[in-house]
């Protein structure tokens, strides 16, 4: 009778430690994806979309739902306000899609609250779409996982970045929008 409930007691003990192993160690999500591009084109100097930009942002519907379908979850970083818009540039790139498709755009997140956000991110399954200022890109992609991310070019407003998960372990490809937009304010 005693040997039967040690046996037990230690048989909880062990299938708790387990449990709080694999609670420990939990991974993303193997259906996470995440689609990471940088704000369209901007006027120097300014705070908005440039012509260039705009076009880019009323032509980018059509690329993301192509590659992508509608993402689960959207997100920009928090509008800067007072003086300027800081930011802005990003949900003005986002918004065609999001009223396109009636997205919600999550903007709580400062633009260098790198872990804060991946950390969300993670708790994720399925698709999500963060549209980001470009030297802050590499810096989330790692806190997603990605191991030793490139730096986002300057001039380069046409790469996708997707990282998933197989296995459980972050992997980043790179994609293009393919968009070669107007500078002209023909809308």
């Amino acid at each position: 009778m005693k040997k039967t409930i040690l046996l037990a007691v230690l048989a909880g003990i062990a299938v708790s430690a387990l449990s709080f192993s694999c609670i420990a160690q939990a991974e993303p999500d193997n259906n996470l994806k995440v689609v990471i591009i940088r704000h369209g084109e901007k006027p120097d100097p300014g705070d908005n979309l440039s012509c260039q930009g705009e076009n880019r942002a009323l032509q980018l519907p059509a690329v993301l739902y192509q590659k992508f379908n509608i993402p689960d979850y959207t997100y920009v970083p928090t509008l800067g306000l007072g003086k300027a818009t800081k930011h802005a540039r990003m949900f003005q790139t986002v918004s065609p899609f999001a009223i396109k498709y009636n997205l919600t755009v999550d903007s709580k997140y400062e633009e260098d609250d790198y872990s804060k956000v991946a950390k969300n991110v993670l708790e994720k399954t399925g698709t999500v779409l963060m549209v980001w200022e470009h030297k802050a890109i590499p810096h989330i992609a790692e806190q997603l996982g990605v191991k030793n991310p490139p730096s986002w070019q300057g001039q380069d407003f046409d790469s996708i970045w997707v990282i998933t998960y197989p296995e459980g372990k972050a992997e980043l490809s790179i994609d293009q929008e393919g968009l070669k937009p107007s500078a002209d304010c023909n809308f």
